[in-house]
């Protein structure tokens, strides 16, 4: 009986033993789901700080103003002794600054928009209303402007009839496209002076 008692409580230990192991593993599980959670939330940190973090930026030159990024208008006139001084600008509409320099391309049309016959277009520094100046690079922040100067005399030597233009062709410096304007120019002379641009406000 004493063995018998012995090998039954020794049988319990035993089981109750066995039935308390499997009880370590829920707590091994929530171990490993802790550590997932732990790693993962540094790298959601990482990308928070790379996304707020400004990026560096490299400063570059404007480039030149195309005659998409253009318009262009005329802004004054001027007459005195036969002379007429006839002031255009271009005007940045891009979002971005770009640069003009030198002098824009000119040609008169006539009404079925062939070059104008007998009238040579002259690059000045000067005009009758403008003092010399020489060529300068400007950079046009969106909105700014820059101007220069058709020049000509209307006053006719003879008794043919002066050359007139019905529309004109002008080009922004260094472009290659160009826009039309109706415009009537009456070189008598068959000369017709262009100015280089200019900074608005310094005219003449």
């Amino acid at each position: 009986m004493l063995l018998l008692l012995t090998a039954m409580t020794t049988g319990c230990a035993d089981s109750s033993s066995v039935t308390k192991q499997p009880q370590a593993l829920p707590a091994s599980t929530q171990q490993v789901t802790k550590q997932t959670v732990l790693t993962s939330t540094p790298t959601a940190n990482e990308k928070t700080t790379e996304l707020s973090t400004p990026q560096a930026t490299v400063a570059t030159n404007p480039t030149r103003c195309e005659t998409s990024q253009l318009s262009v208008r005329r802004i004054s006139e001027d007459a005195g002794v036969g002379n007429v001084g006839l002031t255009y600008a271009f005007t940045n509409n891009a979002s971005s600054p770009c640069t003009l320099h030198g002098y824009p391309g000119l040609a008169l049309l006539d009404a079925k928009d062939r070059p104008l016959e007998g009238v040579k277009v002259l690059r000045s520094q000067d005009t009758y209303f403008s003092s010399k100046q020489p060529r300068e690079q400007l950079t046009l922040a969106p909105g700014a402007q820059a101007s220069f100067q058709i020049a000509y005399n209307h006053v006719s030597s003879s008794e043919e009839r002066c050359p007139t233009s019905t529309k004109i062709q002008i080009t922004p410096p260094n472009a290659y496209q160009h826009f039309t304007l109706t415009e009537e120019i009456m070189p008598c002379t068959g000369k017709v002076r262009v100015t280089p641009v200019r900074a608005v406000g310094t005219q003449p």
